[in-house]
């Protein structure tokens, strides 16, 4: 049902209502008598302003207040349809401090009984029960539509908080996808680009056709740092590589001329895939580290050591000699490392790095209870 057939079947029934329970009587209290078409125009006049009960509650209520003390002039038309809708719709439509004025209805209403028991001579006790079940009607009226706005309430406060974890989930869909993009793609791009430079510098191809491949590298390396530098920072991506994956990695770094030792000691214990992804991407962002900024003919070592409570990988490097002019990469601002140390973070483990004279080393340690 629209809206606005819904108003106008409200309309409709507050006037026939009000004009059903009326009995014709239009004597005034002074003692003179209106014509009957003036209570049937007034009536459909007032009413017809609950099309705007939800609109302007406040409004519609105080029209309908007022139209309700026509009983001080004429005694015995005492419209309170209209009344009581508007009651309800000024608490269920209005905010609490608003929805108070409400309470206004038991004015009209507790002057109808009054006005009542005198045009028919009533005793007290006729008076005292009709304020009381009018002022019960008027109450239920109310307290229905508070109760009516404060489910309103919980369901827009339930919609608005689905909504939040909407955007949340969306927010860190794109975060896990920009996590990934570094830790992988950049990293391995890293890795192609010093490839086609060692390779241009040595001779052993087309110089220009290596030179185009590492203009390409870099170039997407840049768009890709672009990219992430507009996304914020969120420690921890679902899913990546296992620590099955290890010996390709290794086998990649060999293939860039780095040489690399590798030693693993203790009892290999089964973690969680978002801990094996962790490790593998400690080890990863210290190759590349190595590759990016070490000499050439440095030596990388990469300790995985297990123990009963905790898994260390130290990886370390040993520049030889003073190596060739390594080319000039875009700068990453420390995404990665910033990144790893908080994905370790979220996993009870930890990051250290130091660098001095010797070298550069990595360390990252996480529990093993993490599973």
């Amino acid at each position: 049902m629209s809206s606005s057939l819904c108003s106008l079947l409200v309309v409709a029934a507050a006037i026939t209502v009000d004009l059903l329970f009326w009995d014709g009587e239009a004597r005034l209290i002074s003692g003179g008598q209106v014509p009957l078409w003036l209570p049937v125009s007034v009536t459909v006049a007032a009413h017809t302003a609950l099309f705007w009960r939800r609109s302007r509650p406040l409004a519609v209520f105080g029209v309908q207040v007022a139209f309700a003390m026509v009983t001080l002039l004429v005694p015995l038309w005492q419209p309170v349809a209209g009344l009581l809708i508007a009651t309800f719709a000024v608490a269920a439509n209005s905010p609490a401090a608003t929805a108070r004025w409400g309470w206004l209805a038991a004015v009209p209403l507790v002057t109808h009984s009054y006005v009542l028991s005198i045009s028919v001579d009533s005793k007290w006790i006729g008076l005292s029960q009709g304020v009381l079940l009018s002022l019960i009607a008027g109450g239920v009226a109310w307290a229905s539509g508070r109760r009516v706005a404060l489910r309103s309430e919980r369901l827009l406060a339930w919609q608005a908080d689905q909504e939040r974890l909407r955007l949340e989930a969306s927010h860190h869909e794109r975060l896990s996808l920009a996590r990934e993009l570094h830790d992988g793609v950049a990293n391995t791009i890293t890795t192609v680009l010093l490839q086609a430079a060692a390779a241009r510098s040595a001779g052993v191809t087309d110089p220009g056709a290596l030179r185009g491949i590492e203009s390409a590298a870099r170039r997407a390396m840049e768009e890709i740092q672009t990219t992430l530098g507009l996304m914020p920072r969120e420690p921890l991506a679902a899913g990546g590589p296992q620590l099955a994956d290890l010996p390709a990695l290794l086998a990649l770094a060999a293939e860039t001329g780095l040489a690399v030792d590798f030693v693993e000691t203790g009892r290999r214990v089964e973690l969680a895939p978002e801990a094996q992804t962790a490790i593998y991407r400690a080890i990863q962002e210290g190759i590349t580290n190595t590759l990016k900024y070490a000499p050439s003919g440095t030596r990388c070592r990469i300790a995985l050591a297990w123990s009963a409570d905790e898994l260390r990988v130290d990886i370390a490097d040993f520049p030889a000699r003073a190596g060739d002019t390594l080319p000039a990469l875009p700068p990453t601002g420390g995404r990665g490392l910033t990144g790893l140390r908080d994905r370790l973070g979220r996993l009870g483990g930890a990051l250290e790095t130091e660098a001095d004279d010797d070298g550069y080393r990595l360390a990252a340690r996480l529990p093993v209870g993490v599973r």
